[in-house]
This record gives structure tokens, sequence and C-alpha cells, in this order.
């Protein structure tokens, strides 16, 4: 009898052993799931202090999204000659842009860049945003019927390598759509470092054609500095605040670091005018006289 006694006895106090054990191994599991459960907590903290920090950017990024649709609804209305359809679209786009400013005048100054994470200028969102301004723009001057016919193609040429002289010459309606960007000002970030304007009134060219006029302005002023295109006019149509008070004398100002052609074939200039409270956009052939009352624009570098 006294050993099964004791035999009872060790084995109540290995069964207390494997108890107590399983107690810590329970408590264990239970303090790991509460600091797991605390890490979660902590990363959802941060990510919506991220996904808070960052509106700006998801707001932008929605925008081009949403722009790329509708311009992609805007070209298949367009190719269909659903009039109508097109017509709704480009109220869509207008509308778009409206809703757009109270976003961006609480959002960061550099939101609107064309720059990958290395700081590069990212061409591929940079081209995908000019045909849209470039769809946009035919659609508004021709109508749907004729801006269907444009084959959009962006060309990136340094314009001391253009020959102005020869562009204009050359006329072949199978280029409609085609236009042309300065490198050098393709994504600068206009509402990160707002630029200091400068002006050519260029008088001594009355009467001379303005691709001799734009050949003088990249040989004279081109190595101090920008010789803004498309991309800077879109900029200021899209923020009608920005533009200089420079430029609401009622002249044409011209943006020589593009050129564009249109349905004859024949190259353009792009410009635009301050008429009232808005900007009036337009592009005159390269063969036209230069007169008093139009203007280059140059941006400080």
């Amino acid at each position: 009898m006294e050993k099964q006694v004791k035999i009872s006895s060790e084995m109540l106090k290995k069964q207390g052993e494997e108890a107590q054990a399983k107690v810590m191994e329970g408590e264990g599991k239970i303090l790991a799931g509460k600091a797991q459960v605390a890490e979660g907590e902590q990363e959802f903290t941060g990510v919506k202090q991220t996904v808070e920090e960052n509106l700006d950017i998801l707001a932008h990024e929605a925008s081009l999204d949403y722009m790329g649709k509708l311009n992609q609804d805007l070209k298949k209305a367009v190719d269909s000659g659903d009039h109508a359809k097109a017509k709704q679209v480009l109220e869509d786009i207008f509308s778009h842009k409206e809703s757009m400013k109270d976003y961006a005048a609480k959002a960061r100054e550099n939101i609107g860049d064309y720059f990958d994470k290395k700081g590069e200028v990212d061409m591929e969102k940079f081209q995908q945003q000019m045909d849209a301004f470039m769809q946009e723009t035919l659609t508004i001057w021709y109508g749907e019927k004729d801006a269907k016919k444009a084959k959009l193609s962006m060309s990136a040429t340094p314009l001391d390598q253009i020959d102005y002289e020869k562009m204009r010459k050359d006329v072949d309606p199978a280029k409609f759509g085609e236009y042309s960007i300065n490198p050098e000002t393709a994504g600068l970030n206009f509402q990160e470092k707002e630029p200091k304007i400068k002006i050519l009134d260029l008088k001594e060219f009355i009467g001379k054609p303005r691709s001799e006029v734009m050949k003088h302005v990249v040989d004279t002023y081109g190595s101090q500095y920008h010789i803004p295109g498309l991309e800077y006019e879109q900029y200021l149509l899209n923020n009608p605040d920005k533009v200089p008070k420079e430029m609401k004398d009622g002249n044409w100002y011209y943006f020589m670091g593009s050129t564009l052609r249109y349905r004859d074939g024949i190259a353009y200039v792009p410009c635009m005018r301050w008429d009232g409270d808005e900007l009036y956009r337009d592009a005159p052939w390269l063969k036209n006289a230069w007169y008093s009352y139009v203007r280059v624009l140059l941006l400080e570098k």
C-alpha cells in the first residue's frame, strides 16, 4: 500500500508539472497573439496615416486613370461617328477638370510632375498626357468627324536639330496628328517651381516667316532659356490662375518648343491669347509672317 501511494504522488506531481507547462504554453500563445494584434494595429495605423498623408497623390493618379478612360471613350465615339456620345464625353472631360481644381488647390505642389523614382522623366506617362491633350485640342478645333483622322504621334527632337525651313515646306496630310515637344522642357515641374518668364517681341522680324523666327529663337536663346511647348500651354490652360500677368495684354504668345500637324499636313506652332477672363488656344502656319501683336514666351533656366 505504501508503494502505491508513493507512485500516485509521483504521478500527481508529474501531471501537475505537465498542467503547469501547458498553462505557461497557453499564456505564451496568448501573449504572442496579443503581440500580433498590437503589431497589426500598429501596421493598420501606419497604413491609415500613409493613406491620409498621400490622398492628393491617390486623387491625382485616380484622375489620370479617369482622364485616360474618358479620352479612350472620346476616341471610340469619334471613330464610330457617334457625335452625341463624343459631345457628352467632352462635357465630362471639362466637368472633371473643373472638379479637380478643388483637389489641386489642396495638393502638394509637385503632384503633377512626370518624374519617376530615379528622378528621370517618365516619357511614357508624359506622352499619354500629351496625347490626351492633343486629342482634346483637335476635337475642339475640328469636331469629331475630322479629329478621328488624326494619328497622334509625339517626337522629342532637340530644337537645334530641327530644320524649320524644311518643315515649313513639307506638306503631307498623312502626318495629321504628329506633334513635337522640346525634350529639355518635357516634364518640367511648373507647380513645384513657378517659372520666371521672358517675353520677346522681335519687331525686327515683322513680315518674315515664322520658321525663320523659330530658328533665330533657338540659335540665340536656346542655351540661356527654356523654350516651352505644348506642355506649358497645357499647364496654363489647366491652371488659369497661374497665367503670368504679362501675358494678359491681348497679344498672342508662341510656344516654340513644339510644332503640330493640322489635317492639311502643314506644320503649325502652338500659341494662346488671354481674352477677358480666359485663354484661347490656336496654332498658325510656320510660313505665316511675323506680326506686331505676336510674342515669344521663354522660361528662365
